[in-house]
């Protein structure tokens, strides 16, 4: 799809004048998240550790014809995710979305073995940075009149692969958050919903690839090869195509959705 048709298609599913703030920014999902809101007219707020690639994609979405608000943040930290928010209401007077897409990938560790203050800092991220959020937000999108919050999660919550107990454990908890959260907070019209996604192309999958298939003996294409058979479509998504259901679950299109949970991988993990 051509960027102005892209464009075209966007405009039409986001108000005039929203705000959005979108964590994790990188050059995976967090980049293609922002650029979508950036197409569809949505005033973006960036956020993440990494100031350079944080202003990587500020650059991007500047080429798109807006001007991005960017806020080094580091999500454990509630009064940094305050600030981030107090920040995007003084530029752009409230925010009307908000995607929490910054994750810690876990120890990959047995249980049996496991540190748990290891998992206490994995759940400082994939959780409490969570709830540091949205206690920012909800606030905020309560006096706009409402708002629609999406948690990124993964199947690792629902499958719980072996060594990967503190990432799944995490996730299966920031579920229970949206589901929480969206029944308390649906009588102010906020919607809260969440995307479990299996691989995605890009360098996080390509680093844990790398391993993989060194220790299968094979190149890093054969394995992704092989990664995709276990997805009904055949594919390992791109970032772009799992960005697109976020937006969806955004936009005015989704406007009855709240408590839920889409699977944007493919098929994997069906059951």
């Amino acid at each position: 799809m051509s960027g102005e048709a892209e464009a075209g298609g966007l405009l039409g599913l986001f108000r005039p004048g929203q705000v959005a703030i979108v964590t994790g920014i990188g050059p995976g999902m967090g980049r293609s998240i922002a650029l979508g809101f950036a197409r569809g007219g949505v005033d973006v707020v960036l956020a993440a550790r990494r100031a350079e690639r944080l202003e990587a994609v500020a650059a991007e979405v500047r080429k798109l014809g807006r001007e991005p608000l960017v806020v080094p943040t580091d999500i454990t930290d509630r009064d940094a995710c305050r600030r981030l928010v107090d920040a995007a209401v003084e530029r752009f007077g409230g925010v009307d979305i908000l995607v929490q897409n910054g994750h810690h990938e876990g120890d990959w560790k047995p249980v049996v073995d496991a540190d748990p203050d290891v998992w206490r800092g994995i759940f400082e991220v994939n959780l409490f940075g969570a709830l540091h959020l949205v206690q920012g937000v909800v606030p905020v999108m309560r006096e706009r009149g409402g708002g629609s919050i999406i948690l990124i999660n993964s199947g690792a919550a629902v499958r719980t692969p072996a060594t990967m107990g503190a990432y799944s454990t995490s996730k299966s908890a920031l579920a229970a958050l949206a589901r929480t959260l969206a029944v308390e907070v649906g009588r102010w019209q906020i919607r809260v919903n969440g995307v479990f996604l299996g691989p995605v192309q890009g360098e996080n999958l390509e680093r844990l690839g790398a391993g993989a298939a060194t220790a299968a003996g094979i190149s890093l294409e054969e394995w992704m090869a092989v990664k995709a058979t276990e997805m009904p479509l055949g594919i390992v998504p791109t970032a772009d195509q799992c960005a697109g259901t976020v937006l969806f679950l955004a936009s005015e299109l989704a406007a009855p959705v709240t408590g839920q949970h889409i699977s944007v991988n493919g098929g994997q993990w069906l059951s």
